[in-house]
């Protein structure tokens, strides 16, 4: 509950400072937002809570058909991702680099799964890339009749301080927090 809030609170200060746009601001908080979700549903560790015991599969499409609700998952967790940066930046208004970005996504999830008791399964990167990819085509769909419609001229730059801000605050900031409220809480009951 204290991510979200953190996170609004830093764009909103981001806005102040570097964007000067509400609307640009409003988009990216609210694709930060998604991806605190994606965090938090794919298990990763924060800087508090690393446990180093790697377990992969490596093996492309082994056992999907037996983990066929968990792909399917995967699928609709990378959708939002697809159509996020398609529609925010221009940059990825192309199948190729809506599928790359998503794939590299994916690639960077299940590496940092390697630091918490996660399977790194490849079959998740194979998933997650299809749903980033049906992503882009709801756009394409979208703008099919009004090509402009989600096509922002925001700066490939400011992805990359989208994802590197939502995750240094989910990795080291947010234990931090979430440690001294736990720490103020235990306190407060024992008095």
């Amino acid at each position: 509950m204290v991510t979200p809030l953190i996170i609004i609170l830093i764009f909103v200060i981001l806005n102040r400072v570097l964007f000067k746009d509400n609307r640009k601001t409003l988009l990216f908080t609210f694709f930060a937002l998604y991806l605190v979700i994606v965090y938090r549903i794919t298990g990763l560790p924060d800087s508090m809570h690393i446990n180093f015991r790697p377990r992969f599969q490596l093996i492309p499409f082994y056992g999907i058909v037996d983990d066929a609700f968990n792909c399917a998952l995967n699928v609709f967790l990378f959708i939002p991702f697809g159509f996020f940066i398609t529609a925010l930046w221009r940059d990825f208004f192309s199948c190729k680099n809506a599928v790359l970005t998503s794939m590299g996504f994916s690639l960077f999830i299940e590496t940092l799964q390697i630091l918490c008791p996660r399977l790194t399964d490849v079959n998740d990167i194979i998933t997650n890339t299809l749903g980033g990819f049906l992503g882009f085509c709801l756009i394409r769909v979208f703008t099919k009749s009004d090509p402009k419609l989600f096509r922002s001229p925001f700066k490939k730059r400011e992805c990359v301080l989208v994802f590197g801000t939502t995750f240094s605050i989910l990795f080291f900031i947010n234990p931090i927090i979430v440690k001294f409220l736990v720490d103020v809480r235990l306190l407060i009951n024992r008095l």
